[in-house]
């Protein structure tokens, strides 16, 4: 009967304790986030695979047959042709930030070619930075290429009077499509799923110590010293240790993983170094404003679900970037994770040197200045609000207390 009664004055100081307005209150919490990642994440990933694929196109052949292939591409689900390029270009660079899945490259003579009988092979160079993402785009291409193929054939055919050997070989595949996968050719997990998970943990825990900060500050009373006689920046600089070790911990691990686990580390490791730390800023920063009015650790850290995990799922860590709307992949660089994982790609797989970077570090630096510029904003009104002189009541009851 005892154990029956503790079970229930247990059960009861923790319904309390969630209702106190002191601690998370979970009662609440746990039917918002369910409703909440049910409805967010269902529009996000409604098709549960990649539509409207972006892909470039370098047309080397320019032809009204080349350019109506394009326009069977375009008019795909699953494709949507970003950009058509008349000239040789880099795949690597194009590919770079994640801005198309992969690259369609139509030979010269193309038309000459699939008219005059000679088979035909398209080269399809596809991202293989993410192993999720090219699925539908590959299937989509072959089947396309097959029936345009034969569609010209039939047409050239049909003119003349008869088909020879040949042609009556090449009408069964007129139009092939050869793959070539760039930056992760043999599927390594270490390239995908280790490093992914590699800074997902990193980042969790960074994001729980940067988040207990301010309630860490409350507890040994030392916010109030912290604003009134210190600054944004100040605040700001105690991310720094952090960022230091999260960057300097990934590095190392990195450098076993490239040395002994089969990583591909193809970019430059300095400035895969110099995005991490500032990365790990951008985590630290929206730590503080996220836990900016918590009494203690625990309430900060209450606000993990929405610090890292977001990034993780959105990021293209683990699954095709290209599930995710146009307009979901831009709002999701609100989540440092996202940074992260751009920069992994791009550096670490890719390769893309410092120049084809500097668009992608301009907007990580103006992030982070929004961001502080928010800090300094309410490091300012957090300021003037204790300056601020108590009313003549609570004055006056303070100092009766006193007496």
């Amino acid at each position: 009967m005892n154990i029956f009664r503790e079970i229930i004055s247990s059960c009861a100081e923790e319904i309390a304790a969630m209702r106190s307005g002191r601690f998370m209150p979970y009662h609440k919490i746990s039917l918002a986030i369910a409703v909440i990642v049910t409805a967010l994440f269902s529009v996000i990933f409604s098709h549960g695979s990649v539509f409207e694929g972006r892909i470039s196109v370098i047309d080397l052949d320019g032809t009204s047959t080349s350019v109506n292939l394009i326009t069977n591409v375009n008019a795909s689900s699953y494709i949507s042709v970003r950009e058509v390029r008349r000239h040789p270009a880099n795949v690597t660079k194009l590919t770079a930030h994640d801005r198309v899945l992969g690259v369609l490259l139509i030979p010269q003579d193309f038309a000459k070619s699939l008219q005059t009988g000679s088979p035909v092979h398209l080269r399809y160079y596809a991202d293989y930075s993410n192993e999720a993402q090219n699925a539908e785009i590959l299937e989509n291409l072959n089947v396309i290429a097959a029936q345009y193929g034969a569609q010209v054939i039939m047409q050239e055919s049909s003119a003349a009077h008869g088909i020879s050997d040949q042609q009556a070989s090449v009408l069964m595949q007129p139009l092939s499509v050869e793959v070539r996968r760039l930056f992760n050719p043999t599927f390594s997990s270490t390239n995908s799923t280790v490093s992914a998970f590699l800074i997902f943990f990193s980042a969790l825990y960074l994001g729980i110590t940067v988040l207990m900060i301010p309630g860490r500050l409350h507890v040994t009373g030392q916010w109030n010293r912290v604003i009134l006689e210190g600054s944004p920046i100040g605040l700001m600089a105690r991310i720094i240790p952090y960022a230091f070790f999260f960057t300097t911990a990934i590095m190392m691990l990195f450098a076993v993983l490239t040395c002994c686990g089969q990583m591909r580390f193809a970019g430059s490791a300095i400035l895969f170094a110099i995005a991490l730390f500032m990365c790990a800023l951008a985590v630290g920063f929206i730590g503080l404003l996220y836990a900016w009015n918590t009494q203690d650790p625990g309430q900060g850290a209450s606000f993990m679900i929405l610090l890292i995990p977001p990034g993780f799922i959105v990021g293209g860590a683990t699954m095709a970037v290209g599930v995710i709307p146009e307009t979901a992949f831009l709002l999701s660089h609100f989540f440092p994770l996202v940074w992260v994982y751009h920069f992994q790609r791009d550096l670490v797989l890719r390769g893309i040197d410092l120049l084809g970077m500097l668009d992608l570090f301009g907007a990580l630096f103006i992030y982070l200045a929004l961001l502080g510029l928010i800090i300094c904003v309410r490091f300012t009104r957090a300021k003037q609000k204790m300056l601020q002189p108590k009313p003549p009541l609570l004055a006056d009851a303070d100092m009766s207390k006193t007496a």
